[in-house]
């Protein structure tokens, strides 16, 4: 048997450990929800995405399968008849069932037409979207006023233009569609936050690229804002420019986290796919542990956790610092995929580390600019009693980003997965609401106002600090 795995490892081009899981699974795989078919039959490697009726294969991704169904991603039972897929660092899987046969519409899988990438994009969204309601979107009447539009004569232009303006009403940042034609490439995202709002507004006024002012506006809020001002150019800047901490007039520990992912890497926006997640584990606990000694040795009273601007990440690096603040194991929030055939929530928990932590009071800042696992973090310091969150709502973006592909090999994201917070309340869509309201960011002046809500801020908790008990 190990001679067969050495042959099939050489042969596939794939490490022992995955081609003798393959072997070990052997069969026809269908995920509970998020629409996944896993065909491993003999040296068969394919992936199908199934949307009710509607299959489409996935030439890409079972061609890298490989590198997505990974040991250590995979967690089998006793059985061989299921296993559970996702990350060691997170209490959500999703669960894979044994199959006797291809579901019935992945045997003719649909054709790379106009009306065939039609038709798979819309029962795509039909299938597993979350939120129609929510955005106001009836998105059968919307499929009904639309379908003529499309004929065999339809270019790819026009056929990308026409999905981009039906999503276009999800004010969703992780919806987004991903194309290539005529080796050019197009893409498309709802704008969802002021500052994106802003930033195409002023590249409009001052004739230049939308990029250029982003890229002004990070340095704006990253050197002279941050680092300069609110840090006074006495702070650190650590996990590859990914944080930066320091104490505020001796008494007020601050740390900005401007993602959550990439702390095992020295480049500002690394490839997520070269992360490796027990890296990622070592080097936020690491990081975390100097911040807080930091503090302890500064004997700070309170400390703000400035997420404003937060491009997310991964939960469970969201989680780590939560734990940093936790009295005790709280429920963080719960999660479940709308698309699951009766799967239960997931509840994941935040509690205490017996790592360097802080339990005195904790401010945590966000903006609509705080996005995806921000909002974890969000979810999970909310869920502590010790934190007050001030600022504006976060960007209502918590499902984890769901990707899907068309037959003709474009790439769709979208949001399946339905977060409920320690008070069972959803957040998704409208953001989640601080407790104290302060304008930190805004269309007009885009990062300009950040620095002096910091200072506002600081000025409240001292006005608490010192306070008659």
């Amino acid at each position: 048997m190990a001679a067969l795995f050495h042959l099939l490892a050489c042969r596939e081009e794939i490490p022992i450990e995955t081609a003798a899981l393959y072997a070990r699974l052997d069969g026809i795989f269908v995920s509970d929800g998020y629409g996944y078919v896993v065909d491993l039959r003999g040296e068969t490697r394919e992936v199908y995405h199934l949307s009710a009726d509607t299959c489409v294969f996935d030439k890409d991704s079972s061609a890298s399968l490989q590198h997505i169904l990974k040991p250590d991603h995979v967690f089998e039972t006793v059985d061989g008849q299921s296993f559970a897929f996702g990350s060691a660092y997170e209490p959500h899987k999703t669960m894979f069932h044994r199959s006797a046969a291809l579901p019935e519409a992945c045997t003719t899988p649909m054709p790379n037409t106009p009306q065939g990438n039609y038709d798979a994009f819309v029962a795509t969204f039909a299938a597993h979207y979350a939120f129609f309601e929510l955005h106001g979107v009836d998105w059968l009447q919307q499929v009904s006023a639309d379908r003529l539009k499309v004929t065999q004569s339809t270019t790819d232009e026009d056929l990308f233009a026409l999905f981009s303006e039906m999503v276009a009403p999800l004010a969703d940042s992780h919806v987004s569609i991903e194309a290539k034609i005529n080796r050019r490439d197009f893409s498309f995202n709802p704008v969802t936050t002021s500052l994106s709002r802003g930033a195409i507004r002023r590249a409009a006024e001052t004739d230049t690229s939308k990029k250029e002012v982003v890229l002004a506006a990070l340095d704006d809020y990253w050197t002279q804002g941050v680092a300069e001002t609110v840090l006074a150019g006495q702070g650190r800047e650590t996990a590859g420019g990914k944080m930066q901490y320091g104490v505020i007039d001796g008494t007020i520990g601050y740390l900005n986290v401007l993602m959550l992912m990439g702390y095992s890497s020295e480049v500002l926006f690394p490839d997520t796919n070269s992360l490796d997640e027990a890296a990622e584990y070592h080097w936020i606990n690491k990081i975390l542990d100097e911040i807080m000694i930091v503090f302890a040795e500064a004997e700070v009273n309170a400390v703000i956790i400035d997420a404003s601007l937060n491009f997310g990440g991964n939960d469970f690096m969201a989680r780590e610092i939560a734990a940093r603040f936790a009295d005790k194991k709280r429920l963080a929030y719960t999660k479940a995929a709308i698309d699951g055939a009766g799967a239960p929530e997931t509840a994941v928990y935040v509690g205490p580390t017996d790592r360097p932590s802080f339990d005195g009071p904790v401010y945590l800042m966000t903006t609509d600019s705080t996005v995806s696992a921000g909002e974890i973090m969000t979810m999970a310091l909310r869920a502590l009693p010790n934190v007050t969150h001030v600022g504006q709502p976060t960007n209502g973006s918590h499902s984890d980003v769901l990707h899907k592909a068309l037959p003709n090999g474009w790439t769709l994201a979208l949001s399946n997965e339905i977060y409920r917070d320690h008070t069972g309340t959803v957040w998704e869509g409208r953001g989640i609401v601080p407790d104290i309201r302060l304008n930190i960011f805004d269309e007009t002046n885009l990062v300009a106002g950040h620095p002096v809500a910091v200072a506002t801020l600081v000025a409240h908790i001292k006005s608490v600090l010192n306070k008659p008990q």
